[in-house]
């Protein structure tokens, strides 16, 4: 791993998501549309690799029409519909094309779960009036986790947490990193003057669902056969590398609030 080529990458990454986040409600929603079909293109590819294929465009379609009903501000039982809505096409679509077999409709019904269905979430939360303390608890605390763990692993690391879908990751590791978490999370409160005991909690249940994203992202890879999602920059892999934590750490951030904070979203 070369530092040097990783940080220039990273450093852009960070301003280009702060510059999209800060700007509106639309770029916020753009952006990560974005996101989310690039991360279309590279999972087809990947998927198809490991003999389940996938229609990108069903789920570009499918996540533009979800950014459409957030950027409208519609219940979020529209948003259900929809996701019913791409279930049924992916099945319909099989059963048109009886050459392709249940493995395409299979993959279709996983990919509008997982990663388009948390996409989708997130468009919703970054659409919403808690659009702040979701996207900073969640991607922060999540950030503290990610760094935290990996030199906690490299340091203590003693015990192997899922040697078969991530060799290199341990408890160790993974405990310093949700220390961290909660820690980001007080700090967090004490810079936004937010409740302290909602910070830390969203932030470790957000961190801690974002290590689970993690590995399930490397168990796909390891499945497929490749090393990389994609190669969009330098040493960073493609977007669905850089996303796997925040696919599960976003919406999970954003239910914790709605739990337990009706209010607040």
């Amino acid at each position: 791993m070369n530092i040097k080529k990783r940080l220039g990458p990273a450093a852009l990454i960070v301003a280009v998501t702060v510059v999209c986040v800060a700007l509106s409600r639309f770029t916020r929603v753009a952006f990560f549309l974005a996101l989310a079909a690039a991360s279309a293109f590279e999972l087809q590819n990947v998927l198809f690799k490991a003999d389940m294929p996938t229609s990108k465009c069903l789920m570009i379609v499918y996540v533009v029409l979800q950014a459409v009903l957030c950027l409208c501000r519609v219940p979020a039982a529209w948003m259900v519909a929809v996701y019913g809505l791409a279930a049924f096409a992916a099945m319909f679509w099989a059963i048109l094309k009886p050459e392709r077999g249940a493995p395409f409709a299979a993959a279709n019904l996983f990919a509008l779960l997982w990663p388009f269905g948390f996409y989708a979430v997130i468009l919703y939360a970054a659409a919403s009036d808690a659009w702040l303390m979701t996207l900073t608890l969640g991607v922060l605390g999540t950030w503290a986790c990610d760094c935290m763990a990996l030199i906690g692993g490299k340091y203590l690391g003693r015990h192997k947490l899922a040697p078969v879908v991530s060799p290199h990751k341990t408890w160790e590791g993974a405990i310093v990193g949700a220390a961290s978490a909660i820690l980001a999370g007080v700090l967090i409160s004490l810079a936004f003057g937010w409740q302290m005991w909602l910070c830390v909690v969203t932030a470790f249940v957000a961190s801690s669902f974002g290590q689970v994203g993690d590995l399930a992202a490397s168990l796909f890879k390891r499945a497929a056969g490749v090393k990389d999602y994609g190669h969009l920059m330098p040493e960073h892999g493609g977007i669905m590398d850089k996303m796997d934590s925040m696919l599960f750490a976003i919406p999970a951030a954003y239910f914790c609030l709605a739990l337990f904070v009706p209010g607040v979203v």
